[in-house]
């Protein structure tokens, strides 16, 4: 009896956090919801792009257009978790996905899914931490997030106007981040990285690296860190004087600016590294 008892409140439980096959039997889902100041609101796509804007009303709205090549769009639907105040939303392409809180994973190696993509289009509180993942599709960040993580595999990351700290990465795209307060972290494999903040806050690590492209980051006038640049195939250029601590050439420089403190490591392999003041 009391192992019933217990499955059953688990049961519950999980039906009162999730809700699940959501939108399975129409190429246009919609869903609307509040979220508390300070939540994460998390969008895990595996094919398709995601575009977050702010919300005019301080409410999440989503619209998640499937689009069918030779699939059937009832192939794929969407799972949502609600829990603590924050809302992760996930695009099921396969059975064997796991949406949780934070974090989107599957096993499945069947393609036949794989010829439906969805594309998000989502308009967020601006007092909200946001989080946009895709696999395979761009992702687009605009005007808001008090903290941003920005992730694709196969497609570019443009973050633009947000309110606060930056993550964002791909594999094969560029990657572009504006922000009025960092830090900010930016990498990728296949593509350049730009990252511009208007003031900086705190004192964490910042790290921008690409293999086939340039790096360019913009800093406030009083910027003060300990850099290291490094380029194989390209040039360093800085605006800011370096008080260098280590072997300094054409292609590597390490040292600090201004009084030191916070480390800034920017890297590429074929392409330049380049630090400029706004």
């Amino acid at each position: 009896m009391r192992k019933l008892i217990l499955a059953l409140l688990a049961a519950v439980s999980v039906s009162a956090g999730a809700q699940q096959r959501l939108g399975q039997d129409t190429e246009s889902w919609r869903f609307e919801t509040r979220v508390d100041a300070g939540k994460w609101v998390r969008i895990y796509n595996l094919n398709g792009s995601i575009e977050f804007t702010a919300s005019p009303d301080n409410r999440v709205h989503i619209i998640a257009e499937k689009n069918t090549r030779r699939g059937n769009a009832r192939d794929v639907y969407f799972e949502v978790v609600q829990v603590s105040g924050g809302l992760t939303v996930c695009a099921i392409f396969h059975e064997d996905t796991r949406c949780e809180e934070d974090s989107y994973s599957t096993r499945s190696r069947n393609n036949e899914q794989n010829h439906v993509s969805v594309d998000f289009r989502v308009q967020l509180p601006r007092s909200s931490r946001w989080q946009a993942s895709s696999v395979n599709g761009g992702v687009s960040v605009r005007d808001g997030g008090e903290e941003v993580v920005a992730k694709s595999v196969n497609g570019g990351v443009s973050v633009s106007n947000a309110r606060g700290p930056v993550r964002a990465s791909t594999v094969n795209g560029s990657v572009n981040v504006t922000t009025s307060e960092g830090p900010v972290s930016a990498t990728t494999v296949n593509g350049s990285v730009t990252a511009r903040m208007d003031r900086i806050s705190g004192d964490e690590d910042m790290s921008f690296s690409t293999v086939n492209g340039s790096v360019r980051v913009e800093v406030p006038k009083d910027f003060d860190a300990d850099v290291r640049f490094d380029t194989m195939n390209g040039t360093i250029s800085s605006d800011f004087p370096i008080k260098l601590s280590g072997r300094f050439g054409p292609r590597h420089a390490e040292g600090t600016i201004g009084r030191g403190g916070r480390s800034i490591r920017a890297k590429s392999v074929n392409g330049s590294v380049i630090l400029r003041t706004l």
